[in-house]
């Protein structure tokens, strides 16, 4: 993208609010990242306007805002316009969100991690249910209580998961929080309990089962982060490896048994008989509202806080009626109004990111290319999905469509996750209703969406095509790492996640170690060294990014073997990184590779393994 990168940072500085606003500023390898001292004065939609400003972000107490590879140049304008401490914010800087959103937030950076394990155990009751409905298992032979347990696994001892990441999150002992979890779970515990007429001390003990409960956890963590911290000041030094958590377990068991379990439990018994009451009652509102609100919920993140209605559902009442239904109308609304706008334009790229996207969110269920790439761009496209998730939606609740289990992001292939109940009829409500949301987005995206006329399509003699030359012989990039490769859809950033900077993958390390993935010139490099970009041989512009917001460490555990403008073969070691300080800072290892002026090229495929080490293929650009 060219601009202009004096004017840019000017346009910048002035829309935050000038210099006096500034408290701090610093960058990563795409994003100039602001603390600001007053956070309304700048209006995202008008940085958003800016040359060469891709997108804004407000996260971690920052004002950030995304550039791409020209960040360097745009941060170095600023720096001549205003002298700016670096600073990566805190937990306490930033606005002061309102108490919904911060328990929203909370919620959902505690569930989010578990994701992948949840997941992979509902697809194993997706996996049961179609072997028992076509009689392929013995329901009472040993191979079905295997895979029924394979499958429980996740639910039933999610609190002890959800302590661990609650107390990761919280900065609290994860192995304490993991043991209170555990003596929760206990059978000795479960059976005490059933027997009722349970006393602590002479202090009432609320019979609950604590198996798959979510609410306890999330209120008892966060006092429990309390105690170890009166206990870490009152312990002498010399005895605080054993007397400190002995205190911490020693004082949170009555706080557990005797308060914040029982209403942890009884709430979301009530959470749950209250979901299933609105549901029979006026389901058909709800549903329809969410589904067509999904897409805004979604792009705020606020859907992972839903994550734990549908675990209460599908523990409690054996279904969920409410977050995979109703992100199951919106994801196919919105592949449906991209392949829209990939029929009724013209424009040969258009057409084939709109298609691309489009097959995404209806096959995979990964909607942010679809929203992001296509109907919030032409507006239009988004009113027209909105309004087929809503009507989908309608008919979910009227008719009380349900899951049966939890499997990957709600897609057309869900339609297996609604088996279930006493016939087949569920899933042919499921079938309607995936029919309905596809059709009637279609159709109002072909009415509502007029593609936009190019000047040159209007011209009897069209001037040569810029120059953009395929190249005849393809690009292999190899792994900069030794790990597991991820869809580029599943890291934990959308700025990654959505396609904003480039395509490629993410890849989880298993060595502290960044190799050059091709012959070429270092590009770029970060202040604080976890970020490396190179110019390959054959005009690939890659992006080796380690970490997620590993920007925050300063610099801390990385330690460069390169410099901006050295001439590197492939195979030459580029960085050298601490996975375990990174770690002990709570930042994502996941690493994204990126090629971010695909443009340029016809098409990207990432290799099919699962796993790769360092120098083999990872990448093959044609």
């Amino acid at each position: 993208m060219a601009f202009n990168h004096e004017n840019t940072a000017r346009s910048i500085l002035d829309k935050v609010g000038g210099d006096k606003n500034v408290i701090g500023l610093t960058h990563c390898m795409t994003r100039l990242r602001f603390v600001l001292k007053d956070f309304n004065v700048p209006k995202d939609a008008e940085i958003e306007k800016i040359p060469g400003v891709i997108r804004v972000i407000r996260q971690g107490g920052q004002y950030q805002v995304v550039i791409g590879n020209e960040v360097s140049n745009v941060y170095n304008e600023l720096l001549k316009l205003g002298k700016f401490e670096e600073t990566t914010g805190s937990k306490n800087d930033g606005p002061k969100e309102n108490l919904f959103f911060r328990l929203s937030g909370f919620i959902a950076g505690c569930m989010t991690p578990l994701l992948p394990a949840m997941l992979g155990c509902g697809m194993i009751k997706v996996v049961l249910t179609l072997l028992t409905t076509f009689h392929l298992v013995d329901p009472t032979g040993s191979t079905y209580i295997a895979l029924e347990a394979a499958g429980d696994a996740f639910f039933y001892f999610m609190p002890i998961l959800l302590a661990m990441t609650t107390a990761k999150r919280l900065g609290s002992n994860i192995y304490l929080a993991m043991v209170m979890a555990a003596f929760l779970l206990h059978p000795k515990l479960g059976a005490l309990l059933a027997e009722g007429s349970t006393t602590y001390f002479g202090l009432p003990v609320t019979s609950a089962n604590y198996a798959s409960s979510v609410l306890p956890v999330l209120l008892m963590v966060p006092i429990m982060g309390y105690v170890e911290r009166f206990a870490d000041k009152i312990c002498p030094s010399l005895v605080k490896v054993f007397l400190k958590p002995l205190i911490v377990i020693f004082v949170t068991i009555p706080i557990a048994l005797v308060v914040v379990g029982p209403i942890g439990s009884i709430a979301g018994n009530y959470l749950a008989s209250g979901i299933n009451l609105l549901y029979s009652s006026a389901g058909w509102l709800a549903i329809m509202l969410l589904s067509a609100a999904m897409p805004f919920i979604v792009m705020t993140g606020m859907h992972y806080a839903l994550l734990p209605i549908a675990t209460i559902g599908l523990a409690t009442l054996g279904f969920d009626a409410v977050l995979i239904i109703t992100m199951f109308c919106s994801n196919l609304a919105q592949g449906a109004a991209s392949l829209a706008v990939a029929v009724k334009n013209k424009d040969k790229d258009t057409r084939s990111t709109a298609s691309a996207a489009g097959i995404s969110a209806i096959v995979a269920g990964v909607t942010e290319p679809a929203m992001y790439g296509v109907t919030l761009k032409y507006k239009t496209p988004m009113m027209a999905a909105v309004i087929g998730a809503g009507a989908a939606g309608l008919y979910a609740g009227i008719t009380h469509l349900v899951a049966y289990s939890m499997g990957g992001s709600p897609s057309s292939l869900s339609l297996i996750q609604m088996i279930g109940g006493d016939s087949f009829g569920n899933m042919i409500n499921g079938v309607i209703t995936l029919a309905i949301s596809l059709i009637v987005t279609f159709v109002m995206t072909m009415i509502l969406y007029k593609p936009e006329i190019k000047e040159e399509e209007t011209e009897t003699v069209k001037e040569p095509a810029e120059e953009k030359k395929p190249l005849v012989e393809t690009i292999q990039l190899t792994s900069p790492v030794t790990g597991t490769v991820i869809p580029l859809s599943q890291v934990e950033d959308a700025v990654f996640s959505g396609g904003i900077l480039g395509e490629g993958v993410g890849l989880i390390p298993e060595e502290g170690k960044v190799f050059a993935p091709a012959d070429g010139t270092i590009s770029a490099i970060t202040e604080t060294k976890h970020a490396v970009g190179m110019t390959s041989e054959d005009g690939a512009e890659i992006l080796i990014h380690v970490g997620l917001d590993t920007v925050q460490l300063g610099g801390e555990g990385f330690v460069l073997h390169c410099k901006v403008g050295d001439k590197v073969k492939q195979g030459a070691l580029l960085l050298e990184f601490d996975m375990e300080k990174i770690k002990e800072a709570g930042f994502p290892l996941t690493t994204p590779v990126l090629v971010s002026n695909m443009n340029q090229f016809i098409s990207l495929k990432a290799t099919e393994d699962k796993k790769v080490k360092a120098g083999d293929t990872l990448l093959t650009i044609v």
